[in-house]
């Protein structure tokens, strides 16, 4: 088997004691070490070209000189040297390139690349340039990474597209169904640019998570984690359609005992429920239910009680009398504008109100998740004082964002980023009317028996058979 050997020079530093502290003699070995590696880097890759080199096939490819390299690794910037090569044709090669997956163009490792866009996930490009220098030892600009972020994210978002097409084409694998599926789904706001084509305003962002029920976190306490649950980000006025298509191939929905859909009340979810989750249960989260009650009434507390109380016990009628009557005997504006959009909010989901309080199963469990959810994967990262985002570099980073939640991260740049998604073409069912369709043959079926004029035709049985066909029975 053909081999490269890499070797390690062996260093000797000489390091004075006085004034030295740990955290001196770790920095320095580390830097060291950086340096160290950077060279073998170099001079693996070196030797790699060269043997390749010389394996290539005499006569196809003509060799036409060394090109040099910059290469951004966990070690810090590389430059190495590699041979260039040309087809009769004039297509050009690396072979050294091919041969280590190196895409044309790239110049930072994937492995540099994973750590970067995982930090900046959690905080500012600007701060992770300042974490990266102290976890790799050198740093880009926080420019680099954020075109870097996008550049990987329009990967990911064509690798889901693809992976959607799939689920329209029915051509994916399909799991157990569990007793009961939860869906929850939530939205927020956060600041676009000016600058540029960006006229500013604010971006709605919409989230929805799915999961199989809740376990035990750890084998002491109370504290709970979702099982099986996934996350999906997006913009836009199909994000229900995709939420529910995500939702099938990962919970297998359409097979599930029972289905439980989350939300805070807003149109678009009620409004999506009935068009893409019909046969969902829908749940109205308490949580914005009484937060919206007591926006209304700020502090007369023993009206928000009492409003409370009606609601929980599923006396909603009397919950709309009841404000209703505060509305009319309001001399506020504000708050009379308030009571009635929170009417019409009551009246407008009071089926999912309904089927909260009558939720009394234990084996299920009450929807709520998504507020926590909506925290974690948007409102950390988007809605920090004085941010503002491109419409395009938001999506992109919650793509991220998304991809991390759901345990895919590693996934993805190891297997997933290269794997080519095959989309089959889309069959539409057949439409109602081909089955709607008037025959025009006639309804009475003509036919003849053979054996009224066969070798058997003198035989008793075909007699009786002769009989029938003259009674009519047969013609």
């Amino acid at each position: 088997m053909d081999t490269i050997t890499i070797t390690f020079p062996q260093v000797k530093v000489k390091i004075p004691i006085k004034g030295l502290t740990l955290d001196i003699l770790e920095n320095m070995l580390f830097e060291i070490l950086q340096n160290i590696a950077r060279k073998v880097f170099e001079k693996a890759l070196t030797d790699i070209d060269h043997y390749l080199r010389n394996k290539r096939k005499r006569g196809e490819l003509k060799n036409t000189g060394k090109r040099k390299k910059y290469f951004l690794t966990r070690f810090g910037d590389i430059l190495y040297s590699r041979t260039r090569y040309k087809e009769r044709c004039g297509k050009t090669h690396y072979l050294l390139d091919e041969a280590l997956n190196i895409s044309k163009n790239q110049r930072i490792s994937l492995c540099r690349a994973r750590i970067e866009y995982f930090l900046a996930s959690l905080s500012s490009y600007r701060e992770v340039v300042g974490q990266a220098r102290l976890l790799l030892g050198n740093f880009r600009s926080h420019e680099s990474i954020r075109r870097g972020v996008i550049k990987e994210a329009k990967l990911i978002i064509e690798n889901q597209k693809r992976k959607l097409q799939k689920i329209i084409n029915l051509e994916y694998k399909e799991g157990n169904p569990p007793d009961t599926a939860y869906i929850e789904a939530d939205a927020t706001f956060i600041t676009l640019q000016k600058k540029g084509k960006e006229k500013g305003g604010k971006l709605e962002v919409k989230l929805g998570v799915g999961y199989t029920g809740k376990e035990a976190r750890y084998s002491s306490g109370k504290s709970k984690s979702l099982k099986e649950k996934f996350t999906f980000v997006g913009i836009g006025k199909d994000f229900m359609e995709k939420l529910s298509l995500l939702a099938e191939a990962r919970l297998s929905l359409s097979k599930a005992k029972k289905i439980l859909f989350g939300g805070d009340g807003d149109s678009w979810i009620i409004s999506g429920v009935g068009d893409y989750f019909p046969s969902a249960t829908y749940l109205l989260c308490f949580y914005h239910l009484f937060k919206r009650l007591r926006e209304c009434l700020g502090r007369r507390k023993e009206e928000q009680k009492t409003i409370k109380d009606l609601l929980l016990s599923n006396q909603i009628d009397k919950g709309l009398l009841k404000i209703d009557q505060l509305i009319r005997n309001s001399y506020d504006l504000k708050e009379k504008d308030k009571l009635t959009k929170f009417y019409t909010y009551i009246s407008r989901n009071r089926q999912g109100i309904t089927n909260q309080v009558k939720l009394k199963d234990k084996g299920i469990e009450r929807a709520g998740a998504i507020e926590s959810s909506v925290n974690q994967a948007i409102a950390s990262r988007f809605k920090k004082k004085g941010m503002s985002w491109s419409k395009n570099g938001a999506l992109s980073l919650l793509k991220v964002k998304e991809t991390i939640l759901n345990g895919e991260w590693g996934d993805w740049w190891e297997t997933e980023r290269e794997r080519n998604i095959k989309v089959g073409k889309y069959k539409p069912p057949l439409p109602a009317a081909c089955f709607n369709k008037e025959t025009e043959s006639s309804p009475i079926v003509e036919v003849t028996i053979p054996a009224l004029r066969g070798p058997d035709q003198g035989k008793p049985w075909v007699g009786v058979l002769r009989k029938l066909s003259e009674a009519g029975y047969y013609n």
